[in-house]
């Protein structure tokens, strides 16, 4: 039997060579594929869930093999719904696993329903939530909306015999309003003087058509044009409802027919963020995580215009181009679900062989990831990898505390996102375990320390008192 450490660089030397071979195999071919013909056609929790097929090879695809028979149990991690004290189950388990999995089968619920009237016990809030129409039905809203086109065609019809210059136009906001919204220029910013806004309308329209019967004509059918496509972004709020499948193909085109509707009310990074679905959708599609942009709306929308030009998808072609990325950053996250099945089977192969290399390849491909001790100690696997280099007993009888406090005095844990320094850990457990494992005495132990004579179990075991990453 070669050396653990040998057979662990001998697969990740060309680890896409080992993936590729692994994903080459019939088994992980035809699961691979069901995956991908399937997973678009969800669209809720209860049909997830139902296909056992699907739900096992997700489940294999985060190292949840062992959980698969608690159906009931996974359920409630992905419905992401809060207990009576407001508690999320996959928010209080400490094992990063359930939220990694919980994260790419998204369930949750977003938005608020429109169909659920908003209510509040404080009088003064409820008098706000009456105000604004809030609980106006879709056909109210649209009602509401229709009438203030006609009120302002009418208006126009009966002051036009006033307007003779640019300066009438903007020292009556309704016509300022509507000469705007009719050739396609935003709402006037309070920002902007009265000089300011003469020259934006100037740009793009001459006064004198209201003078011009059929001019006029013309203007009014272009407002009422905008308006008309605007009356598409009078929608009620995006709502998901808690238990359908947010990558479901079904879901991903609606989300992108919101998108389009009320792309035709955004002129500016300002106004997608005011929109956290739209937000959303934009700041994923650049790339960027939600969860790690700041909650200041100010900082996400200057964020937004340094990587997009927000006025470009008022253009057709470009809007098209932008949906497209979006849609194929959402396929690759159904991508990177394969990969990791594939990822999980090379390791789950390894361990048939040598457990060791199935713990080293583990601990390989998560050690970056973890920022202090007690991320190891949450994760068993892990956990066995760091006992086993420092010599530490699996069965540890000490507080969590006191274990990760001998851990982080024993190991620079920043020290593990460097490659080299990482390799250097891996090694030191392979050594233990195969000295553990009775194959201390293997010639490949010789290789592995650079030394003539081989490498005797006291010798082994004072690698522990060193402490790893130069400090």
């Amino acid at each position: 039997m070669l050396s653990t450490f040998i057979d662990y660089r001998s697969t990740v030397t060309d680890l896409s060579k080992s993936l590729n071979r692994t994903a080459s195999q019939p088994t992980s071919k035809r699961d691979i594929q069901y995956f991908q013909d399937h997973i678009g056609n969800v669209k809720t929790l209860d049909d997830f869930m139902a296909d056992n097929r699907l739900y096992s090879f997700a489940m294999k695809s985060y190292g949840l093999d062992d959980m698969i028979y608690a159906k009931g149990f996974m359920k409630k991690v992905l419905a992401g719904e809060p207990d009576a004290n407001g508690r999320v189950l996959v928010d209080r388990l400490q094992d990063s696993r359930y939220r990694d999995f919980a994260a790419a089968f998204n369930f949750k619920t977003y938005g608020q329903d429109p169909n659920k009237p908003q209510h509040s016990d404080d009088p003064e809030v409820q008098a706000l939530i009456d105000s604004l129409g809030i609980n106006q039905t879709l056909m109210q809203k649209k009602d509401d909306y229709d009438s203030k086109t006609t009120g302002q065609i009418d208006y126009i019809q009966n002051m036009a015999k006033y307007v003779h210059s640019i300066d009438d136009i903007v020292e009556d906001s309704k016509i300022s309003s509507f000469v705007r919204t009719a050739v396609g220029l935003p709402p006037a910013s309070s920002d902007d003087d009265d000089y300011t806004q003469a020259q934006q309308i100037e740009s793009k329209f001459d006064a004198a058509a209201f003078q011009d019967p059929e001019q006029l004509r013309q203007l009014i059918d272009r407002f009422f044009a905008q308006r008309l496509e605007g009356r598409k972004a009078i929608i009620d709020p995006y709502f998901r409802p808690a238990g359908t499948y947010a990558d479901s193909d079904a879901e991903i085109g609606k989300l992108t027919q919101y998108f389009q509707a009320k792309i035709g009310t955004v002129y500016s990074a300002k106004d997608i963020v005011a929109d956290p679905v739209l937000s959303g959708l934009v700041l994923s599609t650049l790339g960027v995580s939600t969860a790690a942009t700041s909650k200041n709306s100010d900082a996400q929308a200057k964020l937004i215009e340094s990587r997009l030009d927000v006025s470009s998808l008022r253009d057709p072609r470009k809007l098209s181009q932008f949906l497209d990325r979006f849609k194929t950053q959402r396929s690759e996250a159904r991508t990177a679900t394969v990969d990791a099945y594939v990822r999980q089977t090379l390791e789950t192969d390894a361990g048939n062989e040598n457990e060791g290399v199935r713990l080293a390849l583990y601990f390989q491909r998560k050690a970056a990831s973890i920022n202090s001790a007690y991320g190891f100690l949450a994760d068993p696997a892990l956990a066995q990898v760091v006992r086993t280099a420092l010599g530490l007993p699996q069965s540890a009888k000490s507080s969590i505390e006191a274990q990760a406090n001998l851990i982080e005095r024993k190991i620079d844990i920043s020290s593990l996102k460097d490659p080299q320094k990482l390799n250097q850990f891996i090694k030191r457990f392979t050594i233990m375990w195969d000295t553990q494992n009775n194959t201390a005495s293997s010639p490949a132990l010789t290789f592995l320390a650079g030394s003539d004579t081989s490498l005797d179990a006291d010798l082994l075991l004072k690698l522990q008192s060193i402490r790893l990453g130069g400090r």
